[in-house]
């Protein structure tokens, strides 16, 4: 039945095709009613408000306003004109409708002495909708070029993802290590946000959320390379948003997602739709598990003056990583009235892992003969619960031209670490030499709470112009107690530890932000200033105190040129910035194993970025291509600075610390675009080409001049109808770094897909990893040593994946009348 009927619908798309080539008039809508009986006319455009993009083939229905009686109509032409003909003096109003967009009214008169009415610019907004009857095959693109962002839909470029971080991971432009931390061309400070919203929590904490919201939630990624000065300032690389689905229709619908590899890496995801009438109603469970071995190398060599080798230490790393968490989330959106709608979105997320491994230490002198021999086993337990709500109103006078809507979020986490470390002593030839020594036990305590108010306002100045505005509250406080205890003998005698501290952090930010946006011909512009008022309190447990206040104003612009509906160039311009994370500000050591410890710097100053960006882009039948030449300069540019001869705890270590570099640049170019060969085949290549000069400034010594670059290839091919077979592949070239380098990076992803009942259950095998190629090294130090690590993650498995929707499938709603307006009237 569904194929009859899509061939009487190309039938009739046929005839209404060849009725339109036979108007002789180019731009000009042929009438659907009665030839002219009258003079009088109404003429117009109809346009896409999201591009201004004529809308062809749009209907245009004229009836009369006192009795809503059709008098005739036509079809806008390629250009998105119409002319109605034929009127008599009388009172009318006029519909737009076309399908994918929301219909339009406007009322006007002819009259013997105008009788010619000229509506202008007729604007139309996208909704969403969805045929029951009727299917309609088309290609849809991989991937949507916009002024300040592309989008990807993650069906499309992670069918069998597990979660959302496996979604970024198929992400052009953007970058997931084995441990879950997200980076944007390279760059890790990048501001990662969850339907517009910035994520709370940072570090492995964040790496740690992404792997428990189910894939299946996840809608769409939007990569925002450069901001306008309407969105939060943080994130030097940019804005990567994670677009949930949080939209049902009429009736009850719901989802299902599972897959697993082994018994103990296993995810599952459910979601669960209902809407009647004002209220709306949108709930998700997510479940995720991950247990990985990780093996590894972690050796030093040290000189004396000359150069040559004074001892070496080589450590081999054999570990096992768990990770284990729920996700559950619910938003309530309730329309008072027809123009204002109340939500409440409401998240938790409980998580917990277990990191143990056995370090192997082999102590050698400068001719590589024995020292000493022996065993650190450590044991890391770690939980987070995290509560996040927001309640928010909005009024839509006139959809994304004018708007209010105003938001109070308040999110709370909680962090425990748990970690016992022995030494234990072992003969030349591996057998224990007694019991374990030196034992330590580190315990964390952490608790954020971050309270964010936030009003906009949207509304028309002109015809073509609009003026974006807004203001924001963010205060963000923590709490945080490291405890360390050591039994140095073994003996049971638990001492309280140095290492032991405590701090407060209490961060406010207070921001104002205005955007213009202006249309001019072909000519889309737009320039903003963000306002900031900033201060942080770092607070010790030993009555110090470093205060710290500071302003800052983030100017941003665009310029985008359309010389074709399928091409436009832009240049924009942002200021970013990035404000030191309290690791990076605790000045109490931190070890991470027993040769390597962080130390912070409670004065750093944050660092700004200005990002200038070009943009070339084309689309055509066969898909799109985007070239992104950028460059940026940072100021008081945040550096770790190692320090390979420090002695911390009576330990000869390498401390990691941090200060403020002179300035920094780097400039390169993004090349991305997207192929389609109709059913069969389509892809989406990027590559990305960069150069980073450091500069340290006459006071220090930390510099680097480094080009890399990094390419990934998504293909998707369709072996039958409903088998499909996908491959990813990610590549990162060597990069040098401030007294280090990062060896190169790889991935590959495969993953075959059948689908059971439409697009309504399928089932997926998934290749992670299949050549076992993911890995990590760095080479770092100076003259007095050299550190060599290097890690496999455990990352390469096969995850089988079954995917189910379920319940009432949706209908399409109804728009809803919007009041008519009335039209100017040009003579």
């Amino acid at each position: 039945m569904k194929r009859i009927l899509s061939y009487v619908l190309a039938l009739v798309l046929a005839a209404a095709g060849s009725v339109q080539a036979q108007n002789p008039t180019p731009g000009q809508a042929r009438p659907s009613g009665p030839p002219p009986s009258a003079i009088g006319e109404v003429l117009g455009t109809v346009v896409d408000t999201a591009d201004k993009a004529p809308v062809p083939r749009a209907s245009i229905t004229v009836r009369n306003k006192a009795d809503s009686v059709l008098v005739t109509g036509a079809y806008t032409g390629p250009d998105g004109g119409f002319r109605v003909q034929g009127l008599r003096p009388g009172a009318y109003y006029l519909r737009a409708v076309s399908i994918g967009f929301k219909p339009k009214n406007y009322t006007f008169e002819i009259t013997d002495a105008a009788p010619r009415a000229n509506v202008g610019s007729v604007p139309l907004t996208r909704i969403a909708i969805t045929l029951q009857s009727v299917q309609v095959a088309g290609e849809r693109p991989l991937v949507v070029i916009e002024p300040d962002r592309n989008t990807y839909r993650a069906k499309d470029i992670a069918p069998a993802a597990s979660n959302a971080s496996d979604v970024l991971q198929a992400t052009p432009s953007v970058e997931v290590d084995a441990d879950g931390k997200v980076s944007l061309r390279g760059n890790e400070n990048v501001a990662v946000q969850i339907n517009g919203r910035p994520t709370p929590i940072r570090g492995t904490q964040l790496a740690a959320y992404l792997k428990q919201i189910p894939a299946n939630i996840v809608e769409r990624i939007e990569v925002v390379p450069n901001p306008s000065a309407k969105y939060d300032p943080e994130g030097m690389a940019g804005i990567i948003n994670i677009v949930l689905k949080a939209n049902t229709d009429l009736g009850l619908s719901g989802g299902l997602n599972t897959g697993f590899a082994t018994a103990s890496r296993f995810n599952a995801g459910t979601n669960l739709g209902y809407q009647q009438g004002a209220l709306t109603l949108f709930g998700t469970y997510g479940y995720n598990a991950d247990d990985r071995g990780i093996v590894g190398i972690n050796d030093r060599e040290r000189y004396d003056p000359t150069g040559a080798p004074m001892s070496f230490t080589n450590q081999d790393i054999l570990g096992r990583n768990n990770n284990a968490g729920h996700n559950v989330s619910t938003n309530i959106d309730y329309k008072l009235t027809e123009k204002d709608v109340i939500s409440n979105a409401f998240s938790v997320n409980k998580r917990h892992s277990n990191d143990g491994a056995l370090a192997g230490y082999l102590e050698l002198d400068a001719n590589q003969g024995f020292l000493d021999r022996y065993v650190m086993d450590r044991n890391t337990k770690s939980k987070g619960l995290v509560f996040d709500n927001s309640l928010s109103w909005k009024r839509t006078i006139e959809p994304r031209k004018h708007e209010l809507s105003a938001e109070v979020r308040f999110n709370r986490a909680k962090d425990d670490d748990d970690m016992l470390l022995w030494r234990e002593p072992k003969n030349p030839d591996g057998t224990s030499s007694g019991p374990a020594v030196e034992g330590e036990r580190d315990v964390t305590d952490a608790v954020t709470r971050q309270i964010t108010g936030q009003l906009d306002y949207t509304r028309p100045l002109a015809a073509k112009t609009k003026l974006e505005t807004g203001l924001k509250e963010t205060v963000r406080l923590l709490d945080r107690d490291f405890f360390v205890t050591k039994d140095d003998l073994g003996d049971g005698n638990w001492v309280t530890s140095s290492l032991s501290n405590k701090f407060n952090f209490d961060e406010r930010v207070h921001a104002g932000y205005g955007v213009l946006s202006q249309s001019v011909g072909k000519f889309d512009l737009q320039a903003g200033l963000r306002a900031e008022f900033s201060n942080r309190t770092f607070d010790l447990a030993s009555s110090q105190s470093y205060p710290y206040k500071y302003h800052s104003l983030f100017p941003s612009g665009v310029i985008m040129y359309k010389p074709g509906e399928q091409s436009q160039i832009k240049v924009s311009y942002s200021r970013r910035i990035r404000r030191p994370g309290t690791q990076e500000l605790n000045p109490f050591p931190v070890f991470f194993d027993q040769q390597n410890v962080f130390i912070g710097n409670p004065r750093l100053n944050p660092e700004y970025t200005d990002a200038l960006e070009l943009g070339f882009s084309k689309s055509g039948q066969l898909g799109s291509i985007q070239l992104s030449p950028f460059y940026r300069h940072t100021t008081d540019v945040i550096r770790v600075d190692i320090n390979t001869a420090d002695v911390i705890d009576g330990r000869e270590v390498t401390s990691v610390s941090f200060q403020n570099l002179d300035k920094a640049d780097s400039w390169g170019t993004d090349l991305n675009g997207n192929l389609r060969m109709g059913p069969k085949f389509n892809a989406f290549a990027g590559f990305n080409l960069f150069k980073m000069v450091t500069d340290g400034g006459s006071q220090s010594a930390l510099s680097s001049n480094a080009v890399t670059w990094s390419y990934r290839v998504n293909a998707t091919s369709s072996i039958t109808p409903t088998v499909t077979l996908q491959a990813n592949y990610f590549y990162r070239a060597p990069v040098n770094i401030e007294k280090g380098r990062f060896s190169a990076m790889q991935m590959t992803n495969l993953t075959l897909r059948k689908k059971l009942d439409g697009d309504n259950m399928s089932v997926a095998v998934r290749f992670q990893d299949p050549f076992n190629t993911m890995r990590f090294r760095i080479v770092a130090g100076d003259d007095n040593l050299t550190q060599t690590t290097a890690r496999r993650f455990g990352v390469r498995g096969t995850f089988v994946t079954f995917q189910w929707n379920y319940g009432k499938a949706p209908k399409i709603r109804p728009p809803r009348e919007e009041p008519a307006q009335p039209a100017p009237v040009f003579p």
